[in-house]
């Protein structure tokens, strides 16, 4: 395949990713998790039976300045949640795929390869 045809494909891809982020909504950095949980009363009845837990609960954790936050979500709040995480998820996917698609592209047109 011709130089210039490699590079055309490159950008026709590159634009291709372009046009998926305009797909994409908010996002949002971190994680959601569920847990139940066994209390502190001995008496309780969720010491008796794993069943009969507490929760569930559901949790936002991030990283903020170097250390783990987190917030206790409603059940409203962990599918909005959810979504923006897969949205972030989703835009860290296309920008790498568009740095990767940039090196090639580079390394084509300057015929040295990108570290």
């Amino acid at each position: 395949m011709a130089q210039d045809q490699r590079l055309l494909k490159y950008s026709d891809r590159y634009n291709a990713l372009k046009a998926e982020l305009q797909t994409i909504g908010f996002i949002s950095q971190g994680s959601v998790q569920t847990r139940q949980f066994v209390c502190g009363n001995s008496g309780c009845r969720c010491h008796r039976n794993p069943k009969d837990r507490h929760g569930p609960y559901h949790y936002w954790t991030r990283k903020q300045a170097g250390k783990t936050v987190g917030r206790k979500l409603t059940d409203e709040e962990l599918n909005i949640y959810r979504e923006w995480i897969d949205n972030n998820r989703k835009l860290q996917r296309i920008l790498r795929e568009m740095r990767r698609v940039s090196a090639r592209a580079l390394a084509l047109t300057t015929g040295k390869k990108v570290p």
